[in-house]
């Protein structure tokens, strides 16, 4: 029986942001990938999702998938083989990010969704001089297009109200590897280097000239630096 790997995208992605990825993965490992869809709270939904999983897993988790992945690290631990986290955050929300989020969900009704997820998040994923960018742009309104209000709602209040998880770090056993754009505009490189300094063993690889979604941006340079992770 082949190995499980688990998959968690970001905020407003499904699991096309990994296809890439998938295509090299399943040919070790059974892939399977969540979408953290239906709950507003991070810590209650890790515990209704955990039970569906295999008893043993290796994790991989982009941003807000990052941020989740980490709460299923701290809640099971012993059920973690290896982990990478992906242009992630293991902060609480700053308070400036909160009050732009509460505007935005009071106002949820009235707004047009892809519209706003183009001008608040898809912009500020790809740097300005990215190859292709308008069309990794349109691969990301796609899943957006797959997706409603309610799973933005739900998500930007797991987000918003989300714990600190340094500690979580700090406590980390299982081997871990740290990946980051060096252009990233919405998790920085010194996120990652805060978190390489947390872990007592991790390996942390910047993407010279990458910003927020590697997975799109430059697929074959993340899966080398996937494979040499998990096939070694």
């Amino acid at each position: 029986m082949k190995p499980s790997v688990v998959l968690i995208p970001g905020m407003m992605c499904n699991e096309n942001i990994f296809s890439h990825q998938i295509n090299v993965l399943e040919k070790v490992f059974n892939v399977i990938v969540i979408e953290f869809n239906e709950h507003r709270d991070i810590e209650l939904g890790v515990k209704n999702l955990a039970s569906n999983l295999p008893n043993k897993f290796h994790l991989l988790g982009h941003s807000m998938g990052g941020i989740v992945a980490m709460e299923f690290v701290k809640q099971h631990s012993k059920r973690v083989l290896s982990l990478v986290l992906l242009n992630t955050n293991p902060y609480e929300e700053k308070q400036e990010i909160k009050d732009r989020r509460n505007v935005i969900l009071k106002e949820l009704d009235k707004l047009d969704l892809i519209t706003l997820m183009r001008s608040d998040y898809i912009s500020r994923y790809f740097p300005n001089d990215c190859r292709d960018k308008k069309i990794l742009i349109q691969k990301c309104v796609d899943m957006a297009s797959t997706l409603d209000k309610r799973v933005f709602y739900n998500q930007s209040v797991a987000l918003r109200d989300r714990k600190d998880q340094t500690a979580i770090l700090e406590n980390l056993n299982c081997k871990t590897l740290l990946i980051c754009g060096e252009l990233d505009k919405m998790c920085p490189v010194s996120y990652h280097s805060d978190m390489n300094k947390m872990i007592k063993s991790s390996n942390l690889t910047v993407l010279e000239g990458v910003g927020h979604i590697p997975m799109l941006e430059c697929p074959q340079k993340l899966n080398n630096h996937l494979k040499n992770f998990f096939f070694n």
